[in-house]
C-alpha cells in the first residue's frame, strides 16, 4: 500500500509539475537602445504576444489578458500562430483576438500553422473584419508626434510554397528584398515568425526583428538552454533571448502554447515587453 500511495503522490506531484509549467505565464521586460530611433519612440513599449496556438490560459483566455493589459504596451505585435493546426479550436484563437484587441492597437504575422490550417481562410477572413491588422502583406509607418519609424510584416515562408525548405526561403529572401525596397530609411521593426532566417534578416536596413515559433526550446535546462526548436533542431541557437549581428538585433519570443509536445519543462510561457530607447 505504501508504494501505491508514494506513486499516487509523485504523479500527482509531477501533474501540478507540468501544468504550472504551462500554464504560469511569464513577463520578461528587455530594453533595445539604438541611435537611429525617434526621440518621440523613445520609451515606446512593445508588448511582444507568439505562439498562442488555442491554448487554455483561463475561461476566455482571461490570465493571458490580464498580463497583456498590465503590461502598460502602447502597441502589442503578435508574430503568428495563432492558431494549432493540430489541435484547432478556432472558436478560442478568434475570442482571444476579439479580446486582445480591446486592449490596444494589434499588429500580427502568419505563422507555419496559420499556413498548414485547413480553415485558414476562414480565420483569415476573421482577422480581417477584425480590429487586429494583418501585416503579413504589407507594412505600415507608426506616427508619434509628427515622427515615424516603420513596421514591415512578413508571411511565414510556407505561404510562399511546400516544396524544399531552402527553395522556399530564397523566395523569402526575395520577397523581403521587395518589401524593404518600399520602405523608407527610417528606423525599422520587422514581424516575421522564423528566428531561424537571422542571417537573411541581417541582409536588410532592418533594426529590430521580433520572431517567436522556437517555443523557448520547448525543455530547458541550466547552463544548456533550450533542448529542441523546428527547423534549428537540437541545442537551437535562437531559442529565446536578443541576439545581435551585424546591425540587426532579433528578439525571439518563448511563445505561450505548444504543438506537436505538449509540456514545457523549465520553460514558462512568455509575454515580451520590449522598451524602445534612444541611444
Amino acid at each position: 500500500m505504501r508504494i501505491y500511495a508514494f506513486l499516487l503522490g509523485f504523479l500527482i506531484a509531477v501533474s501540478r509539475f507540468l501544468y504550472k509549467e504551462d500554464k504560469e505565464i511569464q513577463v520578461t521586460e528587455r530594453e533595445f537602445f539604438s541611435e537611429r530611433l525617434p526621440e518621440a519612440f523613445d520609451g515606446c513599449r512593445i508588448v511582444h504576444v507568439s505562439d498562442y496556438h488555442n491554448g487554455w490560459f483561463g475561461w476566455r483566455a482571461r490570465h493571458l489578458l490580464d498580463k497583456v493589459s498590465g503590461a502598460g504596451g502602447d502597441v502589442i505585435m503578435m508574430t503568428g500562430d495563432v492558431i494549432d493546426r493540430r489541435t484547432a479550436n478556432l472558436g478560442r484563437s478568434k475570442s482571444f483576438i476579439r479580446r486582445l484587441t480591446k486592449i490596444g492597437p494589434v499588429y500580427y504575422v502568419t505563422g507555419n500553422h496559420e499556413a498548414h490550417y485547413k480553415k485558414w481562410k476562414k480565420l483569415k477572413k476573421y482577422i480581417e473584419k477584425s480590429d487586429m491588422m494583418n501585416l503579413s502583406d504589407t507594412s505600415l509607418q507608426l506616427v508619434k508626434d509628427g515622427q515615424t519609424i516603420n513596421v514591415v510584416g512578413m508571411p511565414d515562408p510556407w505561404f510562399l510554397g511546400n516544396e524544399v525548405y531552402s527553395d522556399v526561403n530564397l523566395r523569402f529572401d526575395k520577397l523581403l528584398r521587395h518589401r524593404m525596397g518600399n520602405v523608407s530609411d527610417d528606423f525599422t521593426i520587422l514581424m516575421s515568425h522564423r528566428p531561424e532566417l537571422f542571417l537573411i534578416y541581417t541582409k536588410y536596413d532592418i533594426d529590430l526583428v521580433l520572431s517567436g515559433h522556437a517555443h523557448g526550446g520547448q525543455i530547458r535546462l541550466p547552463f544548456v538552454g533550450g533542448l529542441y526548436s523546428p527547423h534549428q533542431g537540437i541545442l537551437p541557437k535562437y531559442a529565446e533571448g536578443m541576439h545581435k549581428m551585424y546591425g540587426t538585433t532579433l528578439s525571439v519570443s518563448r511563445g505561450l502554447g505548444n504543438s506537436r509536445f505538449p509540456f514545457r519543462v523549465f520553460n514558462h510561457p512568455e509575454i515580451v515587453v520590449l522598451t524602445l530607447r534612444k541611444k
